[in-house]
């Protein structure tokens, strides 16, 4: 996705450069900003339940 929103973000900036197309720039930080934001939150959940919700030295399989 970051990738996807990398690509939009790269259109519009071309685009108000060439062709004065008033794309707002500000959405795509905004995007961004709101799947880091998710992607921070699994990552805490993930290390949490990991670390918590299994026993000490048990293998998962």
């Amino acid at each position: 996705m970051f990738f996807l929103l990398f690509i939009f973000w790269s259109i519009g900036y071309f685009a108000n450069a060439l062709f004065n197309t008033k794309f707002d720039l500000q959405s795509c930080w905004g995007g961004i900003a709101a799947l880091g934001g998710s992607g921070t939150l699994a990552a805490v959940k993930y290390i949490y339940d990991s670390k918590y919700n299994s026993t000490e030295g048990d293998k998962i399989q």
